[in-house]
């Protein structure tokens, strides 16, 4: 009886037998030489947001606008103003510098170490697997950065009033009575450009109406938007003009495991005022999982590979109190580290969130 017990014992002895050991990489032993680092992912933000430029710029006859054109609607200063038009928000990855694994195979095994599958970060695709069937693939999300520059202000012109363009009523005629020739001022050339703003409106019609009994044909309309792009310039130097320029600046974050509930500041972008952050609102569907204590996370574990458990956050990126965009996503540092049993297994793993996507035995 004894002799079965002790035959018994050896079997079950041999039945666990540790195969390989998988450690954090930081508490692996100095002296162990033999065995294969990996990582598991982490999940970063990538907000680009495209910004909107406008610059006012004061016309030059502005100060007679509403007397003599009677608007209140012009640039009454020069400055420039920034907003923000828009925010995308995508999802990229990197390995996680916080979850980085050392597997060696155990001295007294005799079994063939596993195959392990790494990517070129060094994060793990599959363990037990010759390869990674083709239908099982996922691929790794990457980020193209799409960030154009600042566009430099352009220099912006106005037509001129030319002197010899001013003309006087008769009566104002000051060289028919010997005296010197009369000055033209600011006013006059207002004047001048209100003159011309009204034969080009003049010209307009008469083009558009057929009241010259002329036909241009296909022309006409070609000379019909010349016309309003004239008289445009000219009323710019009333109204002023306003000039806008878009450009995408990208910001990255990327999310701590402590702060899967809380507000995170964002780089300042320049020339937009106002306090800029990221709220995360994340979902715990692990309440009734236990989850890993510290020690375990950090202890040696046998024939057992660590994997991850991602979470789903509702994200938003607020400027003060205001919701500038909003989305849902898949956030692998807001969820929870596990071990899973490997001995004798194949596993597949996701290379976005490192969780776990099948295992065969």
């Amino acid at each position: 009886m004894r002799k079965f017990l002790l035959i018994l014992s050896l079997f079950a002895s041999l039945s666990v037998e540790a195969q390989y050991v998988t450690t954090f990489a930081k508490n692996a032993p100095e002296t162990q030489e033999d065995g294969i680092l990996y990582y598991l992912p982490r999940n970063v933000i990538v907000l680009e947001f495209t910004i909107e430029e406008t610059n006012y710029y004061i016309g030059p006859y502005a100060e007679f606008a509403s007397r003599l054109l009677g608007i209140s609607d012009f640039v009454k200063e020069n400055k420039t103003e920034y907003s923000i038009k828009d925010v995308d928000i995508q999802l990229t990855n990197e390995i996680d510098p916080n979850a980085v694994y050392f597997i060696s195979a155990d001295e007294k095994s005799k079994e063939p170490f596993p195959n392990v599958i790494l990517d070129t970060d060094g994060v793990i695709l599959a363990f037990g697997h010759d390869n990674i069937p083709t239908n099982q693939t996922i691929k790794r999300e990457s980020y193209i950065r799409n960030e154009s520059n600042y566009i430099e202000k352009q220099e912006v012109t106005f037509l001129e009033i030319l002197d010899n363009e001013i003309e006087f009523d008769d009566d104002d005629d000051d060289e028919e009575e010997g005296r010197a020739p009369r000055k033209i001022t600011k006013e006059d050339k207002a004047k001048a450009a209100l003159d011309k703003i009204s034969k080009i409106r003049t010209a307009y019609y008469e083009l558009i109406s057929g009241f010259n009994e002329v036909s241009y044909g296909n022309t006409t309309s070609y000379m019909a938007d010349n016309m309003k792009s004239l008289e445009n310039e000219y009323i710019s130097l009333f109204k002023g003009k306003i000039v806008k320029n878009t450009y995408k600046k990208v910001v990255f974050v990327t999310p701590e495991s402590n702060q899967a509930n809380a507000s995170v500041s964002v780089a300042k972008i320049p020339n937009i005022d106002g306090s800029l952050k990221v709220q995360f609102d994340s979902k715990n569907t692990l309440t009734n999982v236990n989850s890993l204590s510290d020690n375990a996370k950090n202890a040696s574990q046998t024939n057992k590979i660590f994997y991850r458990i991602p979470a789903e956050s509702n994200v938003k990126v607020m400027l003060g109190n205001k919701i500038l965009a909003e989305k849902q996503l898949i956030i692998s540092q807001f969820g929870e580290i596990r071990t899973v049993s490997a001995k004798n297994n194949k596993i597949l793993f996701n290379p976005n969130t490192g969780q776990v996507t099948s295992i065969l035995h």
